[in-house]
């Protein structure tokens, strides 16, 4: 019998650790992975969800697929845990919870999602097994659809707060402290980091109600980053802010002060909004 590899993909499951560790291992076998997927991995609605997810097998072989609900959170250092879905305030109703997806098809699962105070926040996990190796190494395949239920009422810029930002020189990186000081979720769709003319830049990621979030890039320029800017549905942020380095410890009324100071800044009345 073959040994079983978890490969994960995504980041909204409690063994995620664990299976992206195994995942790292598959990387290295023959190219059957990246045929199997979900479409699409992210989903955003208004209050409630009427929709479908799509899972396709490009293998030649036949699938067996597990669905199964969980939510999660997110913690300050950006890692995802997670957690058992709050039945009691989440709804949420499958078409299918276990199918067979034959070689080079797809399959459309319909779901409704509602819940009863928003906003929401829950992932629709495919574990698919039967996919095997040349050497007959057995793959199980885990791949998340992220569903957000949004508010009514959209993130404000008054409601996000870029507190700190520290470089780490000898680790060539750079982070951003981030806070969502409101009962609202938001998502950031891009985060940029800005030093004499040049930037790095980091892609979308959820801002969950009531959370504190680093957000790190890769800084390999010489000078420190000057100036943050996020970019929201809605509005945009830009602020200047001064690095501290990342192993000098912070001044405890700069850690825990809600005012603007150096390193810690509010949302500037000149950003541009939409």
């Amino acid at each position: 019998m073959g040994r079983t590899v978890l490969y994960y993909i995504g980041g909204h499951h409690r063994r995620a650790r664990v299976m992206l560790a195994l995942g790292a291992i598959a990387l290295f076998l023959p190219t059957v992975l990246p045929a199997q997927s979900v479409s699409p991995p992210i989903a955003e609605y208004q209050e409630r969800a009427r929709s479908s997810v799509q899972l396709s097998n490009g293998s030649i072989f036949p699938l067996t697929v597990v669905l199964d609900v969980n939510g999660f959170d997110v913690t300050e250092k950006g890692e995802v845990v997670g957690t058992p879905l709050d039945t009691g305030r989440v709804k949420i109703k499958l078409s299918a919870t276990s199918f067979r997806l034959a070689p080079r098809s797809t399959y459309t699962v319909f779901y409704e999602a509602r819940t009863d105070s928003l906003p929401a926040w829950f992932a629709i996990t495919a574990a698919m097994s039967g996919a095997r190796t040349d050497n007959g190494l057995n793959l199980r395949i885990i791949l998340p659809h992220v569903v957000y239920l949004n508010q009514k009422q959209p993130l404000q810029k008054t409601e996000v707060v870029v507190r700190r930002l520290e470089l780490d020189s000898a680790g060539k990186t750079a982070r951003v402290q981030l806070e969502n000081l409101s009962s609202h979720l938001g998502r950031v769709l891009e985060l940029t980091m800005t030093a004499k003319g040049q930037s790095r830049a980091a892609g979308a990621f959820p801002l969950l109600p009531h959370h504190r979030r680093w957000v790190e890039l890769a800084w390999d320029l010489e000078q420190p980053p000057e100036r943050v800017a996020l970019r929201f549905a809605k509005f945009s942020i830009d602020t200047m802010l001064v690095a501290t380095p990342a192993d000098h410890p912070a001044s405890e009324s700069a850690r825990s002060s809600d005012a603007p100071s150096s390193g810690i800044a509010r949302a500037p009345a000149s950003a541009d909004g939409r």
